[in-house]
């Protein structure tokens, strides 16, 4: 939460008999922000002044790997610029606050305006053929590029008097070396989950409820190691198709018990990999081993290779 200082001058004015103290009006004229503009740009530098810090870690701590990051902003036309480098930065944030517990940092290497025709929807069509050839036509071979792009305008469709209504919010390939890049829509930019979860994807963790490609883990957790995530500390999660079980005012899902074993399903709510909604009051976060996995991931060739060379 950002708090406005206001500043006032005291003055102490002493004698034999009394002390007065006199406050002058407030400074800061009202809210500090007269000109309209102040907040946002202070809040731009403050965010340049973490990367530069970042970017100074590379020289001395050599525990963290710092990845530079090309943002490419994807848009229509070449002159409308509607995306702002304190948005990115914003996002950024977000990103490294989450993985700084993994070691890994990034930073904006740099940032470029790419224009094409292609939202968020339109790359998903005809399994994702659309994005595999942007992807070969912009990727970089050394960095990794995270690139924004408008979502379909149109995210409710009414057909025979029913409401469809849906919107992605990003996707990356889980660690593969088909693409070097995580999408972004630039609606969700901000959202203190969407960009931690894709960049989970990208250095190899898999959603808490996967099972199609190791089979589904179950409950009593007996088969963490070899199935669903993989991960044990991420407890089985039967899918937002069981939404309806979850009480999102205690985090937890109440209720919902495996037919076959006889144990309860008490997914991860507030986990990053999770697709759940976000609890009251409570943050998203990874689980130790989760992190780890992250850790060994980014030490690997397949990732190694963007770290920052200093």
């Amino acid at each position: 939460m950002k708090q406005l200082l206001f500043l006032f001058l005291i003055i102490f004015v002493s004698s034999k008999t009394y002390s007065q103290v006199v406050h002058t009006p407030n400074t800061c004229l009202s809210k500090c922000d007269a000109a309209g503009d102040e907040l946002k740009n202070t809040d731009l530098v403050h965010l340049q002044m973490l990367d530069q810090q970042i970017m100074k870690s590379i020289m001395g701590d050599s525990s963290t790997f710092v990845f530079p990051l090309r943002i490419g902003v994807v848009q229509n036309n070449a002159d409308s610029i509607s995306t702002t480098e304190l948005e990115i930065r914003k996002t950024i944030d977000i990103l490294n606050i989450a993985f700084v517990h993994a070691d890994i940092q990034f930073y904006i290497g740099k940032i470029e305006y790419i224009q094409s025709p292609l939202n968020i929807s339109l790359l998903q069509e005809n399994y994702y053929e659309a994005y595999n050839t942007f992807s070969q036509q912009h990727d970089l071979q050394d960095t990794i590029s995270l690139f924004l792009f408008d979502y379909d305008p149109m995210l409710c469709d009414v057909k025979d008097g029913y409401i469809s209504c849906g919107r992605t919010g990003g996707f990356s390939y889980i660690l593969s070396e088909r693409t070097n890049n995580i999408v972004l829509s630039k609606f969700d930019m901000e959202d203190h989950k969407i960009i931690v979860h894709e960049f989970g994807h990208f250095f190899g963790l898999y959603h808490t409820f996967e099972e199609h490609q190791f089979g589904k883990e179950l409950p009593s957790g007996e088969n963490c190691a070899e199935s669903g995530d993989r991960i044990c500390d991420t407890p089985a999660d039967p899918g937002t198709l069981y939404e309806v079980y979850v009480n999102y005012s205690k985090c937890e899902m109440i209720g919902n018990i495996d037919q076959e074993s006889g144990f309860k399903y008490l997914p991860l709510i507030q986990n990053f990999m999770s697709y759940y909604k976000p609890c009251y009051l409570k943050k998203y976060e990874f689980t130790p081993n989760q992190l780890e996995h992250i850790k060994v991931a980014s030490r690997n060739p397949l990732r190694a290779r963007f770290r920052s060379k200093g």
